[in-house]
């Protein structure tokens, strides 16, 4: 795709602007040109610049290898550097037909064609929010430029966006493309045809050794309906999969490739298949088959056995996919649905219709003993080899071929996949027989089956968790969509809890009944905390929660978020005197659920002690009631900035990173990171403070830096640290428990640290600090973080935003984060309290989470790497410095 860019000062080839221009740009990327300077000989254009970027580098690097592993280096968007605007039999402008109108979002080249397209063979208005389309076409009429889009979409819109995520397939939804996909639902004939004119009599259907039977029949028989209207017929190359011709040609009614086949009148799919299959057009055309494309020995033989299986009984049949589908961490469509989350939609459907059995098919025996365990004596299964995912695991095996491969060889191979293969389709031919089908997600599966079954099923649904959320919860009600929690959860895969970790470490133990006292009474004052985080229509949403909390005595995790704990943002654990409060980050964070936490631990000691204690100054209580203005989000108090327009003030240089934490994997595993807790007294803490002119925030940084430079004397990079800054008190919503930081970067030269004294550095840090966080600057960096989670909220609804996440860790390097929330407001009851572990999810670098508890200063340490040299090195510094109390423990 070429990109219209700004005219930057580089010596390039120049060429001249005219409609032609995208073309005259392409036959120099052939020659292996990308950029381009363009001038308008008229002068009625500005100069501008071209830049080609091939379609599939579009995609993160991390998601691209996905792609390319799923397809064996097949491509999703055709390349595209030849295609003709006027080769009308090879344009679909059938796709154009279901729009009344299309809203411009970007314009670059192949928005650009789609809106010429749409112009010359159609009567639809197009709505731009660029009037770079000026450019490239005249028609005042019709084009009309809007300072922006609807917020709302029409379901007969055509709405066209940037970036490559948007494809319409994964959600089976055409009407919100990005522009490669809107240009090659229309010029997708043009991948395969090369510029030939035909005629073409047949389509090549060359799929991988990675494709299963049942997507073998599916696509074959897809590609079969959507070539009819144009008169082509379909069939599948020969020996392109794993399966033996002899196999299939035993089992299924296979058409051999035509004798009269040739280059010359056959579109050959290659590697671009996945062009083909997820268009609108082919799409429009789903697999359509019936027994007819069995052997009838074959056919003859499942019918026997699916009577003698399930009888005159009312049966539900269940497709729960696992094996590979978890071990590639598939997201959108893909992402299958986990045995309990089958289990309650089971449940319902048995409350509801009285399904006598389930048969159920899987070829994940996982899967099978959940579901079993969960429905003694009603579930059937097919007799077959299984497998789990720790075996594909422990096998290095991502994919199901790739594990059978590795199991089997030659002839054995052979014979288990003929074996797998008729298990597999005896399976898939009973579920047709049921009366019921639900599916764990998107396969091929699911359509072989709902085709056989040539809709006759009462019921059917196929689950898609990644996009409707989890089914314990679709119910619930919707409170609003989560907005600045975004952020955070972009910074860990969703599939998985994104929480924080508090230890606290009481003087008596602790009293579950006072916890639960507490917690309630909290609830009055902060009700947002009962809500629920969850997907429901491609959002992330707040939903409201009437299950109970999990207060549990165990030293084991209870993840919020999730099933474990009751989808609630916060779970409670306490063995003898240590409480373990884990909170979702996604709707609170740290200063925020500080706020909450001074509130519980006052109705704690209070329900303890039998006493009513007096309340500190700024603490909320039930009797206050409802805490006001919790939920409001500062960044939308600003408006939207685009990121990438801050890019080069917010990037920094190469900076220090530890070699203990340079690491293959994009995150610390559990087992390696460390926790520490450095106490010290108030009073030492501040007095040193006071000395060198410096606050608890900057003495903290200045500590921290100095002891890894103790511990790094030969490092000649500045040591980065990051600072989280709440917004709260500059945007006027003291009382917010949303996400609401913003983050500052303070570099640390190594010349720094060691040619000044602690009170230069404390009074430099402070200045810089002052400057961050000045009105002016902390609303323009509302605006941006604005404009990051709206980008974040984008690409979660398209399914894309774990691989964003990918690719950004991939491309970081591990942080220095260091936090400092101020004072943990307490009576007298706050010497019992001892906050010894505060962090979040396990990081490559070093996280430091200070607050003042009662008379001490607890600075939670937490590490992503074993050993204790900084810890210590920063221990000795603040003994050097005067502070005589402090001291280490290792906390989990």
């Amino acid at each position: 795709m070429l990109n219209i860019l700004e005219r930057d000062t580089e010596e390039l080839t120049t060429l001249n602007h005219s409609t032609k221009v995208f073309h005259d740009a392409l036959s120099n990327v052939k020659k292996g040109e990308t950029r381009f300077h363009v001038t308008d000989p008229s002068g009625s254009v500005p100069d501008y610049d071209l830049e080609y970027i091939d379609n599939m580098m579009m995609f993160p690097d991390q998601l691209r290898g996905l792609i390319l592993k799923m397809t064996k280096g097949g491509a999703t968007y055709a390349p595209f550097l030849n295609y003709d605007e006027t080769d009308l039999d090879n344009i679909c402008l059938r796709f154009l037909d279901q729009f009344k109108k299309i809203e411009l979002d970007v314009v670059d080249e192949y928005s650009v064609n789609v809106v010429s397209i749409a112009l010359k063979h159609t009567d639809l208005h197009v709505y731009v929010t660029d009037e770079k389309i000026n450019w490239f076409i005249s028609d005042p009429d019709r084009v009309h430029i809007v300072e922006s889009l609807p917020t709302e979409r029409d379901k007969d819109t055509l709405r066209i966006i940037a970036g490559p995520f948007e494809m319409g397939y994964t959600k089976r939804d055409w009407t919100y493309l990005s522009s490669v996909a809107a240009f090659q639902n229309l010029f997708f004939w043009q991948a395969f045809t090369g510029g030939r004119k035909g005629p073409f009599k047949y389509i090549d259907v060359m799929l991988s050794d990675i494709t299963g039977i049942g997507g073998l029949l599916s696509y074959v028989s897809m590609c079969s309906r959507a070539g009819e209207p144009r008169g082509l017929k379909a069939f599948l190359s020969p020996g392109c999969t794993r399966y033996p011709d002899e196999l299939l040609s035993k089992y299924f009614q296979m058409d051999p490739k035509p004798e009269d086949s040739t280059p010359d009148n056959t579109l050959m799919l290659g590697k671009m298949m996945s062009v083909f299959t997820t268009s609108w057009y082919v799409n429009q055309y789903p697999s359509n088959f019936d027994e007819s494309i069995l052997k009838e020995a074959f056919a003859a033989e499942m019918r026997e056995y699916a009577d003698a299986i399930l009888g005159d009984r009312k049966v539900l049949g269940v497709l729960a996919r696992g094996t590979d589908y978890v071990t590639m961490n598939l997201g959108a469509d893909r992402r299958h649905a986990t045995p309990d989350q089958m289990i309650s939609v089971i449940r319902e459907w048995i409350e509801e219709d009285g399904y006598e059995k389930i048969f159920l098919a899987t070829e994940d025996n996982d899967n099978l003993e959940k579901i079993r365990a969960a429905f003694p004596g009603k579930v059937m299964a097919i007799s077959q080899e299984r497998h789990t995912v720790s075996e594909m695991q422990k096998k290095n095996a991502s994919l199901i071929y790739e594990f059978e491969q590795k199991l089997n060889t030659g002839k054995a191979y052979v014979d288990a996949l003929e074996d797998t293969t008729v298990n597999y389709f005896y399976a898939l031919y009973i579920l047709a027989r049921c009366d019921a089908f639900l599916c764990s997600g998107q396969c091929n599966g699911w359509d072989t089956v709902r085709s056989l079954n040539a809709g006759k099923f009462k019921r059917e649904r196929k689950l898609m968790v990644a996009m409707e959320g989890d089914p314990a919860v679709e119910k619930w009600k919707e409170i609003r969509p989560v907005t600045a929690g975004i952020f955070a959860r972009g910074a860990y895969p969703t599939n998985k809890a994104f929480f924080m970790t508090y230890r606290f470490d009481l003087k008596e133990p602790v009293n579950p009944d006072a916890v639960k006292t507490a917690w309630d009474k909290t609830l009055k004052v902060y009700p947002y905390m009962s809500y629920a985080v969850a997907n429901r229509g491609g959002k992330l949403v707040l939903l409201e929660n009437n299950l109970p909390f999990v207060i549990k005595e165990t030293a084991e995790i209870v993840e919020p978020y999730e099933r474990s704990g009751n989808f609630h943002s916060v779970t409670f654990c306490y063995m003898a005197n240590a409480l373990f409060v884990y909170v979702d980050h996604v709707p609170v964070d740290g200063t925020g659920f500080q706020l909450v936490l001074e509130t519980f631990f006052y109705h704690y000691y209070c329900a303890l002690d039998g006493c009513e204690y007096p309340v500190p100054e700024g603490v909320l209580t039930e009797k206050d009631g409802v805490a006001p203005g919790q939920e409001v989000d500062a960044y939308l108090m600003s408006d939207p900035i685009d990121p990438k327009t801050m890019m080069g003030k917010l990037a920094g240089g190469k900076v220090f990173t530890l070699k203990e934490s340079i690491l293959d994997d994009l995150f610390a595993k559990k087992e390696d990171c460390r926790g520490y807790c450095i106490s010290v007294n108030s009073d030492e803490m501040m007095s040193y403070a006071k000395s060198v002119k410096g606050s608890p925030m900057s003495v903290l940084a200045v500590t921290f830096a100095n002891a890894l430079e103790r511990e790094n004397p030969d490092n000649k990079l500045p040591i980065s640290v990051i600072s989280p800054v709440s917004v709260r008190k500059v945007m006027g919503n003291t009382n917010s428990l949303l996400h609401q930081v913003v983050h500052n970067n303070y570099n640390f030269t190594p010349e720094e640290l060691t040619g000044n004294d602690d009170e230069a550095l404390n009074t430099k840090f402070r200045e810089t600090m002052k400057g961050f966080t000045s009105e002016q600057n902390i609303r323009l960096m509302c605006g941006v973080y604005r404009g990051i989670c709206e980008g974040y909220a984008k690409a979660y609804a398209a399914g894309a935003l774990d691989n964003i996440i990918l690719e950004t860790r991939a491309k970081t390097n591990s942080a220095f984060s260091v936090s400092y929330l101020g004072t943990l407001r307490t009576g007298d009851y706050g010497n019992r309290i001892r906050m010894t572990a505060f962090h979040v999810m396990q990081e490559k670098g070093i996280m430091l989470q200070t607050t003042e508890v009662g008379k001490h200063f607890y600075i939670d340490w937490y590490q992503g790497f074993p050993g204790d040299k900084y810890v210590k090195a920063m221990r000795d510094l603040m003994l050097e410095a005067g502070m005589k109390s402090v001291s280490i423990e290792r906390v989990e």
